[in-house]
């Protein structure tokens, strides 16, 4: 568990689902991987984020629609655990995340995953006919 100071992104991410965390604190998740981050003084409070690298080892980056959700504010403390998500968390994370630039493409190609595999058991059923 670590605890470090919160700080805003950097104006050119506000409103992205990135938080940025220097790797020391990432609990082995890779750059780009998707967690979910559980502020240990309340654990109802979480959300579920890409962590991106930072080079300050002593605070946290966030957006502030994460910092809603984990319940801080700038300049705070946040003591906190991270989990990463497995494939469903992340597919659910993709199409439920707030930022359009994810959420729309995400929901475009399991709408063609579903039309694919329909257009696929026509076809099936066309030639068993």
């Amino acid at each position: 568990m670590s605890e470090l100071e919160v700080k805003g992104l950097d104006r050119t991410e506000w409103g992205s689902s990135i938080i940025r965390l220097h790797r020391s604190h990432r609990s082995g998740i890779g750059r780009y991987g998707v967690a979910r981050i559980v502020n240990a003084a309340d654990p109802s409070r979480s959300c579920d984020a890409v962590l991106l690298g930072h080079d300050d080892e002593t605070a946290i980056y966030m957006a502030f629609d994460a910092r809603q959700s984990l319940g801080v504010n700038k300049g705070q403390r946040l003591s906190f655990e991270l989990e990463e998500l497995r494939w469903f968390g992340k597919l659910c994370w993709y199409l439920k995340t707030p930022d359009p630039r994810i959420y729309i493409p995400a929901w475009l190609a399991a709408w063609s995953v579903v039309l694919g595999l329909l257009g696929f058991l026509l076809g099936v059923i066309s030639l068993l006919k």
